[in-house]
């Protein structure tokens, strides 16, 4: 199962994302980078970058570090949220005259291998920037071939495998046999083999082998420093909520609870009896496209993916509260 991009679209074009407010310096930047045969595409913040599905994009991220606008993220914000959505792309940082320090920041942060981040000065030549994109781009491929393998896992865990399997499953791990499984688990032999073969296939296709089991699972449960496929999907599920801001949160938790459209507009005051064309709708349907994109539920249809994510919710024993929790943006502000 792939989550970078839906099977009937083609696979996402490399390219050099500038993320920088300075328009003018974005702007040259961009037509120099395109004169050379790079293909580009810029953003006037991290807020604007970070809107759009990270896993659907390709290439390499230069990131400014200092952002002027009043309230926007600055460079290491927006760092931390490539790293907590998982973002295989390298990152090279922009530094202006007052960059001074800031590879100090980097190393304080300790967020990521500093092969895939790199500091670059505007006022230095800027064939070195381009050399270092270049370089990058030839090794972003086998992050994203990791970093798509891990997110083929994850969502196997979540997604597919059921309570049952995964605790069948991390019992086999430890080299368990099918009636200790049982006795441990209360179940019946013959059930715990039809959930460990329904397991393994989920896993690892025709494969039936405990040996490849361990070398596929072990390296995951040891990146996300955990013991067992459970507390894997429940970790998996925190960390995907902990994506979520309160107001998508609120409106992400009132779908899954089955809360129709007008009463999630009434609670947070979207709704406006004299609307006939129902403009509250657009501004709900904004809100939860948003968070279902950051918790990365990958079914067709909006309601569909509010349903699987009811689905891993359920799974989980997971239920917090869905009452709005912080005052709304504008209706005119999905």
């Amino acid at each position: 199962m792939s989550m970078s991009h839906p099977p009937h679209e083609p696979p996402p074009v490399p390219m050099v994302h500038v993320v920088d407010d300075d328009d003018e310096y974005r702007g040259s930047l961009l037509y120099s980078l395109d004169a050379e045969g790079f293909a580009a595409r810029g953003y006037p913040s991290g807020e604007a970058f970070l809107a759009e599905p990270l896993w659907q994009r390709r290439g390499v991220v230069t990131l400014d570090i200092d952002f002027e606008p009043p309230g926007s993220m600055d460079g290491l914000q927006i760092f931390r949220q490539l790293l907590a959505r998982r973002c295989p792309m390298p990152v090279i940082f922009l530094s202006g005259p007052h960059g001074n320090n800031r590879e100090l920041a980097l190393t304080q942060a300790g967020l990521r291998s500093l092969h895939d981040v790199w500091m670059y000065a505007k006022q230095d030549p800027l064939h070195q920037l381009k050399d270092k994109i270049r370089l990058f781009l030839a090794r972003e491929p086998a992050l994203r071939q990791a970093a798509e393998e891990e997110r083929r896992l994850l969502q196997i865990v979540l997604d597919v495998m059921t309570q049952a399997e995964r605790e069948v499953i991390g019992l086999v791990l430890d080299n368990t046999p099918n009636k200790t499984i049982a006795l441990l688990l209360s179940k019946n032999e013959g059930v715990v083999e039809l959930q460990r073969a329904s397991g393994l296939q989920k896993l690892l296709g025709e494969s039936r082998s405990t040996m490849v089991l361990g070398e596929t699972l072990f390296p995951l449960l040891h990146r996300h420093e955990v013991t067992s496929l459970v507390a894997l999907a429940e970790q998996e599920l925190d960390h995907r909520l902990g994506l979520l801001d309160p107001l998508a949160r609120d409106v992400l938790m009132a779908a899954i609870a089955k809360h129709s459209h007008a009463k999630i507009a009434r609670a947070h005051g979207w709704f406006d009896e004299a609307d006939r064309e129902r403009r509250y709708l657009i501004t709900v349907d904004g809100h939860l496209d948003r968070a279902l994109m950051l918790v990365q539920a990958d079914e067709d249809k909006q309601v569909s993916r509010v349903s699987q994510v009811r689905k891993w919710m359920n799974s989980l024993g997971y239920f917090p509260p869905c009452s709005p929790s912080l005052p709304s943006p504008s209706p005119s502000s999905p």
